[in-house]
């Protein structure tokens, strides 16, 4: 095991971390991110970089401010591992996909793009396709591709509707749709799963946090296909969720449901009182 001396970015504490000797064999290029989580140092949670030989780069605090809802999970924690569980080795993926990363392949899924994400990890694809394809259970449909950048440059043309990533990298996005200053509630879902220390409990957090957001954002959906043609404001949507789920959401969390049902659920989203796009198209 190597030690590392991480310290924190906010108030300068600092402690020895160890980590795999061979955690960043894979990482031919780019950086490795370890999520400290608050407790394990002081009571900051952050990210540390780290180089392919150990050596810490830099120390970043999460950049985000939206509170996510707060109602009971949909999942019991304690759910017992699974044979699909059990295939995806889920420390590669906190380790290897980076936060912002995941929170632009989050947007690009509930706002019903389909996807790219370009990789040299090749011994990690599996383990990515089976990660979202568990999140995503019984929620959102993707579209989700792993290639080699090789690949990608070849064929160029068949991805000319896709959202393209390449580490923390859009290099495809004709809709504009990824902003990384708009990310706030992709970030909070993935933050929380990433410091999450126990791994279990906190896949079936994130797989609870985006089912959520199907439930509700398909509820505002037929909501607002059930009352066409008649005055729709946020005060009454915010009253209809906390009729229905008993679950008092702010005014921005309102705003992404109204995107989400506009682009995934390609409901024709009327003019509402109190509410302008996160995109800027309504």
């Amino acid at each position: 095991m190597a030690k590392l001396e991480i310290r924190c970015p906010v108030c300068s504490k600092w402690k020895y971390i160890e980590v795999a000797d061979d955690a960043t064999k894979n990482v031919a290029k780019g950086l490795l991110a370890i999520n400290i989580a608050a407790g394990m140092i002081c009571e900051h949670s952050f990210i540390a970089y780290i180089d392919k030989n150990f050596t810490v780069r830099d120390c970043l605090v999460a950049d985000f401010k939206i509170e996510l809802p707060e109602s009971p999970p949909t999942e019991e924690t304690e759910e017992v591992v699974s044979p699909e569980t059990d295939a995806i080795k889920f420390d590669l993926i906190k380790l290897n996909i980076p936060e912002l990363l995941m929170a632009y392949v989050i947007k690009a899924i509930l706002y019903g793009r389909k996807t790219v994400i370009i990789l040299d990890q090749v011994f990690l694809y599996d383990h990515i396709k089976n990660f979202f394809r568990y999140v995503f259970d019984k929620s959102f449909e993707f579209d989700i591709d792993i290639i080699l950048e090789e690949d990608y440059e070849k064929n160029k043309s068949k991805y000319k509707d896709f959202l393209v990533f390449k580490r923390l990298e859009v290099i495809r996005d004709k809709d504009k749709i990824i902003d990384p200053k708009k990310l706030e509630i992709e970030k909070a879902i993935v933050h929380k799963f990433l410091t999450e220390y126990d791994l279990m409990a906190g896949i079936i957090n994130l797989r609870n946090e985006l089912n959520k957001l199907y439930e509700f954002s398909k509820d505002i959906a037929e909501f607002i296909e059930d009352h066409k043609g008649k005055p729709i404001t946020s005060k009454i949507l915010i009253n209809h969720i906390s009729e229905v789920y008993g679950e008092k959401i702010q005014m921005p969390y309102l705003t992404y449901l109204i995107d989400i049902a506009s682009f995934y659920f390609k409901v024709e989203v009327p003019k509402i009182d109190g509410v302008k796009s996160l995109l800027g198209f309504l």
